[in-house]
Protein backbone atom coordinates (compact mmCIF):
# COMPACT_ATOMS: atom_id res chain seq x y z
CA UNK A 1 0.00 0.00 0.00
CA UNK A 2 3.28 2.60 0.51
CA UNK A 3 4.43 1.87 -2.35
CA UNK A 4 0.91 2.79 -4.34
CA UNK A 5 1.08 5.61 -2.24
CA UNK A 6 4.40 7.08 -3.17
CA UNK A 7 3.96 6.32 -6.74
CA UNK A 8 0.54 8.70 -6.75
CA UNK A 9 2.49 11.79 -4.97
CA UNK A 10 5.60 11.28 -7.34
CA UNK A 11 2.94 11.53 -10.30
CA UNK A 12 1.48 14.36 -8.62
CA UNK A 13 5.02 15.83 -8.40
CA UNK A 14 5.50 15.65 -11.83
CA UNK A 15 2.56 17.11 -13.14
CA UNK A 16 2.66 19.79 -10.63
CA UNK A 17 6.23 21.01 -11.60
CA UNK A 18 4.69 21.97 -15.19
CA UNK A 19 3.62 25.26 -14.94
CA UNK A 20 2.91 26.54 -18.72
CA UNK A 21 -0.82 27.83 -18.99
CA UNK A 22 -3.66 25.64 -19.79
CA UNK A 23 -4.34 26.98 -23.21
CA UNK A 24 -3.28 26.88 -27.02
CA UNK A 25 -1.14 29.29 -28.73
CA UNK A 26 -0.94 29.65 -32.36
CA UNK A 27 1.84 31.01 -34.61
CA UNK A 28 1.01 31.98 -38.36
CA UNK A 29 4.53 32.19 -40.41
CA UNK A 30 4.72 34.06 -43.50
CA UNK A 31 7.00 32.90 -45.28
CA UNK A 32 7.30 28.98 -44.27
CA UNK A 33 11.01 28.91 -45.35
CA UNK A 34 11.97 31.22 -42.89
CA UNK A 35 10.22 30.28 -39.42
CA UNK A 36 12.10 33.43 -37.77
CA UNK A 37 9.06 35.75 -37.84
CA UNK A 38 5.59 34.60 -37.16
CA UNK A 39 2.53 36.23 -35.66
CA UNK A 40 1.59 34.82 -32.13
CA UNK A 41 -2.13 34.27 -31.08
CA UNK A 42 -2.83 32.89 -27.26
CA UNK A 43 -5.39 31.99 -24.99
CA UNK A 44 -7.40 29.24 -27.21
CA UNK A 45 -8.83 26.80 -24.46
CA UNK A 46 -9.02 24.03 -27.89
CA UNK A 47 -6.80 22.95 -30.39
CA UNK A 48 -9.79 24.17 -33.14
CA UNK A 49 -10.07 27.39 -31.98
CA UNK A 50 -6.29 27.92 -32.50
CA UNK A 51 -6.51 26.21 -35.56
CA UNK A 52 -9.22 28.48 -37.10
CA UNK A 53 -7.96 31.67 -36.06
CA UNK A 54 -4.39 30.71 -36.53
CA UNK A 55 -5.92 29.66 -40.81
CA UNK A 56 -7.58 32.93 -40.48
CA UNK A 57 -4.29 34.67 -39.88
CA UNK A 58 -2.50 33.30 -42.08
CA UNK A 59 -5.50 34.07 -44.90
CA UNK A 60 -4.31 37.75 -44.55
CA UNK A 61 -0.47 37.59 -45.34
CA UNK A 62 -0.14 38.71 -49.10
CA UNK A 63 0.56 35.20 -50.29
CA UNK A 64 -1.23 32.90 -47.80
CA UNK A 65 0.21 29.77 -49.39
CA UNK A 66 3.36 31.26 -49.16
CA UNK A 67 2.90 30.45 -45.41
CA UNK A 68 2.40 28.04 -42.73
CA UNK A 69 0.99 27.56 -39.18
CA UNK A 70 1.19 26.12 -36.13
CA UNK A 71 -0.58 25.41 -32.73
CA UNK A 72 1.25 24.44 -29.53
CA UNK A 73 -0.42 23.08 -25.75
CA UNK A 74 0.69 24.92 -22.41
CA UNK A 75 3.86 26.71 -24.41
CA UNK A 76 6.28 29.10 -22.18
CA UNK A 77 9.09 30.62 -23.98
CA UNK A 78 12.72 28.94 -23.12
CA UNK A 79 15.07 31.59 -22.98
CA UNK A 80 18.20 29.10 -23.13
CA UNK A 81 16.87 27.80 -26.52
CA UNK A 82 15.33 31.34 -27.41
CA UNK A 83 12.17 29.81 -28.50
CA UNK A 84 8.79 28.59 -27.47
CA UNK A 85 8.53 24.90 -25.75
CA UNK A 86 5.56 23.42 -26.00
CA UNK A 87 3.84 20.15 -24.14
CA UNK A 88 2.45 19.49 -27.99
CA UNK A 89 1.99 21.08 -31.41
CA UNK A 90 -0.27 20.25 -34.03
CA UNK A 91 -0.97 21.25 -37.39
Amino acid sequence: MARNGLSVIAALLLTSCDDRPEAWTGWAYPNRENLTYSVSLTGFRTFEQCQEATIGALRTFSDPDAGDYECGFKCRWDPNFQTNVCKTTRK
